[in-house]
């Protein structure tokens, strides 16, 4: 996709938010109104399905314009952070979360190591059966801080991992969960911004094992 369509399909959803958010207001209001009338669930939820596709597209065209000036951020820290919010979606569905590695200092652009880690952890609560774990591990290779969220479930094949991270697609794996297929887009364009990189890779369990890369802050 052209970087001028990638900004047409950004422009476009920020002209259909306003509308669907009102459409979205009067058909709460005519659900409280007539809750009689039993088309109406489940057409609010198409209807915030739409606007959840809408707000990843406003968020993939900002990914693309992000503030080129990198700040510092604590690793380990935001890491922990973001698997205590995970933890309640966690327990729901059996899954245990797990954190390990070294505290290391990266550089991002604002807000790029929290959206990824919320983009991965997500897609691998989705992945891993109850009973399994979702590992979190912070480690640090040269000047470039990793941070790797592995699942045990079935993980993808050669070709998905090829295509993982194209805009709109969704692997297999999903097993037909609702998605926008622009969380891996949205956050290897935060990491390349930041001066980093998303990679994708078989893991040792069978599953899906997907590393956040960041330059390591300057001491």
């Amino acid at each position: 996709m052209t970087a001028a369509a990638y900004d047409l399909a950004a422009a476009a959803a920020h002209q259909l938010r306003g509308p669907l958010a009102t459409i979205r207001l009067r058909l709460q209001m005519l659900q409280d109104q007539r809750p009689d009338i039993a088309e109406l669930p489940a057409v609010l939820r198409e209807v915030e399905r739409l606007a959840a596709l809408l707000s990843q597209i406003l968020a993939w065209g900002a990914a693309r314009h992000s503030d080129p000036d990198p700040e510092p951020v604590e690793v380990l820290d935001v890491a922990a952070a973001r698997l205590e919010a995970w933890s309640v979606v966690a327990d729901d569905q059996g899954v245990g979360l797990d954190l390990g590695g070294t505290a290391a200092t990266a550089l991002q652009v604002h807000g790029a190591l929290e959206h990824t880690l919320d983009v991965l952890l997500d897609n691998a609560l989705q992945a891993g059966p109850p009973g399994t774990t979702v590992t979190c591990t912070v480690h640090v290779s040269g000047h470039r801080v990793h941070v790797a969220v592995t699942d045990e479930g079935p993980g993808m094949t050669g070709e998905e991992l090829a295509r993982a991270g194209t805009p709109f697609w969704r692997g297999a794996q999903t097993g037909g969960r609702k998605g926008t297929g622009l969380g891996l887009s949205i956050a290897a364009s935060l990491l390349s911004a930041s001066g980093g990189r998303l990679s994708l890779d078989r893991a040792a369990s069978g599953g899906l094992s997907a590393t956040a890369v960041l330059p390591m802050a300057p001491d």
